[in-house]
């Protein structure tokens, strides 16, 4: 079990992540792959993805075992887009560096040559794993990146609204069936037993949409506190794209805004992003949508909330 203890100026700094995670997303992805578990859910894109993964996914994944631990330095903290993931881990301190591929040794796990020059610090070989991230992430998660945030998107305005309604306690009471909250500890179920004390740190919730079971987070306590965990959607369906008798009927961008409030209650500004217009634009076609009663908009603060219609999702469906 791992056991999370929380302070009270750990609770006022509970945050959630504002988007999917590539490099988490890349990690769990990997394991998707190569392990049985969610087939409901990830069976069609596990058996498109084996095929597409490079020689250098190959590699990266003898440095990632099927089961147990990861190297930290895998998935650094914060990174928005894999560009910025990939810079972070190529910039990984040389002690950290060597600390994570012995804690892999020392679970038991055969380590190849390689990746033990990357725990020596050789830049080459660092480079290597660089590349190899790039391309399995351009082969295998980048396809469906869109669909990814969108579910994401989905959980993070789950968690919002619980934050919004009862706090940092609710938000924690009902962040995961394999979570506890019993005040000022949250116990996640965990394969192995381990301590987590924030000390004033707080904790930030990452939904993944490749995750699948139990919540996971980092070995190295000193690490900025994070929880990984998954995200409750149907089966994976990366036909974010709306039909063409929708795009017909609507024009192929306003459709597509149509689909992704369909998927994803969001504001103009998530809307714009997830769509890949701008705000303006998303504003616009929010707006014709709603005068034709296919979506509605609430104020939340300082933001426009846009949620499907009956009327919406009947011409979704239609089409």
């Amino acid at each position: 079990m791992l056991k999370v203890h929380f302070t009270e100026a750990d609770l006022a700094k509970v945050t959630i992540a504002e988007d999917a995670d590539p490099m988490w997303e890349l990690l769990m992805s990997s394991y998707r792959i190569r392990r049985p578990e969610g087939e409901p859910f990830f069976g069609r894109w596990r058996r498109g993805s084996r095929s597409a993964v490079p020689q250098s996914g190959r590699l990266l994944m003898s440095a990632v075992p099927p089961y147990g631990y990861c190297p930290d330095f895998l998935t650094p903290a914060g990174a928005r887009t894999i560009g910025d993931g990939v810079s972070a881990v190529l910039e990984t301190p040389a002690p950290a560096l060597a600390a994570d591929v012995a804690e892999l040794a020392a679970q038991g796990t055969h380590v190849p040559a390689w990746l033990r020059r990357v725990g020596d610090g050789e830049p080459g070989e660092l480079r290597r794993l660089g590349a190899a991230l790039h391309d399995y992430y351009r082969r295998c998660v980048a396809p469906d990146w869109a669909t990814i945030r969108r579910a994401v998107a989905r959980d993070r305005h789950r968690l919002q609204a619980a934050l919004e309604r009862g706090g940092p306690q609710l938000l924690l009471s009902t962040l995961h069936p394999e979570v506890t909250w019993s005040p000022p500890v949250l116990r996640v179920r965990f394969p192995v037993d381990q301590e987590l004390h924030l000390d004033g740190r707080g904790l930030r919730l990452i939904p993944a949409f490749f995750a699948h079971g139990m919540p996971t987070t980092y070995k190295d306590p000193a690490l900025p506190p994070a929880l990984v965990y998954s995200i409750s959607h149907p089966k994976f369906d990366s036909d974010a794209e709306p039909g063409p008798s929708l795009a017909a009927l609507l024009g192929q961008t306003r459709a597509r805004v149509l689909v992704t409030i369909a998927t994803t209650r969001c504001n103009t500004s998530e809307l714009a992003d997830l769509t890949g217009i701008s705000p303006a634009t998303a504003s616009q076609h929010a707006s014709v949508l709603r005068a034709s009663g296919l979506i509605s908009s609430n104020r939340s603060g300082k933001s426009q909330i846009h949620e499907i219609t009956p009327l919406g999702l009947g011409i979704i469906r239609a089409s």
